[in-house]
């Protein structure tokens, strides 16, 4: 039988009294605490099989993705409770919070370390990333920094037909190799390349169902041929983009696999440095390059209006193999888009 609401229940729900609602307060407080630690447990716990269909499954995986992309917010509000726990003198609910914090914070603090990459032993490369935002036709900022940053590799994602048209007029002598297929949707990409193509690129490299554009060329370094990728994933933010995304990486893992050049894969992955797919990259022998040689948190996403200002993801990446080196590597500003692009030098054998 449920309670019967009479005055003085809906007084307490909708205006409860001062110490009724530290009390409430209280106890929200460490349901969030007890949470979390169940949250976490589970979420780094799974089993990543990115090839299961189980509507269950990919319910679960998707808690999970998310719990572990939104852990640095999730401690947001651990340091709020372990704070004001301090401050009442709340000692237990202090004891239960406060590990917390390193599992929220240790991952991104350690992100912040100082580094020092290794020196560049042969010839160096400099490569760029940029999401360029599909409805975004202030090309003038982007293209500007792509000349500042002048990479010798510039891989692109949301490439449209008024992307394509200007980047031609203004860089298309500077990068006279280039692999594009234009969308008016988000799903364009494109790499432009002073450095020649070893044989014809791969514009739809076989990933997932979805059809969309997943750049794989070869260019030739000093006699050193190098597989370089552009990968643009769905993001989850629907149900079936969830499937599609665990497919298309699933393809993605086979295909560097079997990859047997040293190689570059930079794009918008959709994933954090904190997720299962990062992991599973690192697991095969990849290296980060921000991880590895970058500065500070090195968020690329969102990059648009007030949300600038907000703790962001870094979902734009650059990755290597372990015969490749790392020696710098930097994130851009982006104007207009709403992907700050990174820029990463790297040294070949």
């Amino acid at each position: 039988m449920w309670p019967r609401l009479n005055r003085e229940t809906l007084r307490r729900f909708f205006r409860p009294t001062l110490d009724e609602r530290k009390r409430i307060l209280r106890w929200e407080a460490w349901g969030f605490v007890i949470a979390c630690y169940g949250l976490f447990l589970f979420a780094f716990l799974l089993p990543g099989n990115y090839r299961s269909t189980s509507r269950l499954y990919l319910f679960v995986s998707w808690m999970a993705f998310l719990t572990r992309t939104f852990l640095f917010h999730a401690g947001l509000v651990v340091i709020v409770i372990t704070a004001v726990a301090a401050i009442v003198r709340r000692w237990r609910l202090l004891a239960a919070a406060a590990p917390l914090l390193a599992i929220t914070f240790g991952p991104s603090l350690w992100m912040m370390r100082s580094k020092s990459p290794p020196a560049a032993q042969g010839r160096a490369l400099t490569v760029m990333t940029a999401n360029l935002l599909v409805v975004n036709r202030n090309t003038g900022p982007v293209i500007a920094e792509i000349r500042e940053a002048a990479p010798d590799i510039l891989f692109l994602q949301e490439y449209a037909s008024h992307w394509h048209d200007a980047l031609m007029d203004e860089l298309g002598t500077d990068y006279p190799y280039v692999c594009g297929i234009q969308r008016e949707d988000s799903f364009g990409a494109a790499v432009y390349s002073k450095i020649p193509f070893v044989g014809k690129p791969t514009r739809y490299l076989s990933m997932g169902t979805s059809g969309v554009p997943q750049i794989r060329a070869v260019v030739d370094v000093e006699e050193t041929h190098v597989a370089v990728y552009n990968i643009h994933l769905l993001p989850p933010r629907r149900f079936d983009y969830v499937q599609e995304q665990r497919l298309q990486f699933a393809d993605l893992l086979d295909h560097l696999q079997a990859e047997q050049l040293p190689l570059i894969m930079c794009g918008d992955f959709n994933f954090t440095f904190m997720s299962g797919f990062a992991a599973s990259l690192r697991k095969l022998g990849l290296a980060d390059a921000h991880a590895g040689a970058g500065h500070g948190q090195g968020r690329t996403w969102p990059g648009t209006l007030f949300l600038r200002w907000m703790p962001g993801l870094r979902l734009d990446q650059i990755w290597t193999s372990s015969d490749l080196t790392c020696t710098e590597c930097r994130t851009g500003v982006g104007t207009g888009s709403d992907h700050r692009p990174v820029v990463a030098r790297i040294s070949t054998p």
